[in-house]
Parts: C-alpha cells; structure tokens; sequence
C-alpha cells in the first residue's frame, strides 16, 4: 500500500471531521441543511475517490450510529464484499491516527444493530417497499469447508425486483438482507453459498438476518 496515499487519506477525514459530524445534531429546519448535506455528499465522494486510488476495491460508507449520549459518524473502509480487498480495507484502516471525539473508523461494512433492525417494518430499495420481518433465512454448516455455511433465503414476491438476475428472482434483496444482518466480513469469509427461494410461508424455524450472527459466530472460523 503507497503510505503516502493512505496518510493523505486519513488527512482528509481529520480535516473535515468538523463539518462531517455538522449535521449530527442538525434540525429538518436548520438553515443550511440542503447546503450542509451537499458539502458532506461532496467529501464522502472525495474520500470513496482517494480510497479508490490507493486500491481499485476499495470504498468508504458514512452512516450515523447512536452512541452513549449523542450520535457519531461511522466511517466504514469496505471493498464492495470482494474478497480480494479484504487485505487492502485491514491495511488501510491500521494507517487511521486518532479520530475527532465524534467519529469512529471501522474495516468493512459492520451489520445493523439488532435493537434497530427490529423496529424496522420495511425499507424501501429501487423504489419498492421491502417488509423486512418477512425475509427470513437458514444457515448450515457447509459440508467441506469447515468454519462457512450455506445459506438459504426465503423472501416474499414483493421482493422481488427488476435488478435481479433473470435466474435469481430476488438475488438484490437477499444480499442486501443478508449483509445488513451479518455484515460484509462475514458474508465474505463466512457464507459458501447463497440459495434463493420466492415464497410468502417461510419455514417456521427461519430467522431474520441479523439473528444469523448468532448462528454463524457458533462454529469457530477456519
């Protein structure tokens, strides 16, 4: 990794860290808002700009967490779950100095909170509304790889969408489910395989995806 890019990378977030966590505490009815949110859509694409010069898989994601007593902004070094970035998002993010008070810095895209996952009813993606507690999965262990699992998704018609494969009807929401659920290390490192199936009577024993964590951080990593 050129150390020279990954320094100035890191330079860029301490720099804008101010106005990055501007908005964290901001009102629908602040002034500036529009303008605010403009400015952190600009840097974000900066630095999804400079993580992709030093590494052709790398990205970066922006989200707000809650934390303690406020909320921080979680700066998320990911490689669009190509395992062949994974080296790349652990060698940047061992560069990262001290972050600002009210920024973390992570490697790889994490899962959501379980407590925010559950109170989700739907999300909307491509323009549809997607019910979430409807997508449900297994997880077994894979026969030849120890450590991994193959899994299987059952998710109503509603999710299926026009970006899917034309032999994968809801491919796009399965991985979406499924990463919001494990996150991208895990799908990475931890998912053999990933089977599909339309169906609005899921089988009772299916869980939500981020209930697999459990499951799949039970068997020991190889």
């Amino acid at each position: 990794m050129d150390q020279d890019k990954a320094r100035d990378f890191w330079k860029t977030v301490v720099d804008t860290g101010d106005t990055l966590c501007a908005l964290l505490d901001a009102s629908p009815s602040d002034q500036g808002l529009h303008e605010g949110i403009q400015r952190i859509g600009w840097i974000v694409q900066t630095l999804r700009d400079a993580a992709a010069d030093i590494h052709p898989l790398l990205t970066i994601e922006v989200d707000q967490v809650p934390a303690a007593d406020n909320a921080v902004l979680r700066i998320a070094v990911s490689c669009n779950h190509d395992p062949d970035g994974i080296d790349a998002v652990q060698a940047l993010v061992a560069t990262a100095p001290a972050m600002p008070p009210r920024i973390q810095v992570c490697a790889f895209t994490p899962p959501t909170p379980k407590e925010m996952a559950r109170e989700l009813a739907s999300l909307e993606i491509l323009g549809q509304e997607i019910p979430v507690q409807q997508v449900r999965f297994l997880a077994a262990p894979n026969a030849t790889v120890p450590g991994t699992f193959d899994v299987a998704c059952f998710l109503p018609n509603a999710a299926v969408t026009e970006m899917d494969p034309q032999s994968l009807p809801g491919a796009l929401i399965a991985d979406i489910m499924l990463s919001m659920g494990i996150g991208e290390l895990r799908v990475m490192t931890r998912v053999r395989s990933i089977g599909i199936a339309v169906t609005d009577q899921p089988p009772p024993e299916s869980l939500n995806a981020w209930d697999l964590v459990e499951v799949i951080d039970s068997a020991p990593a190889h």
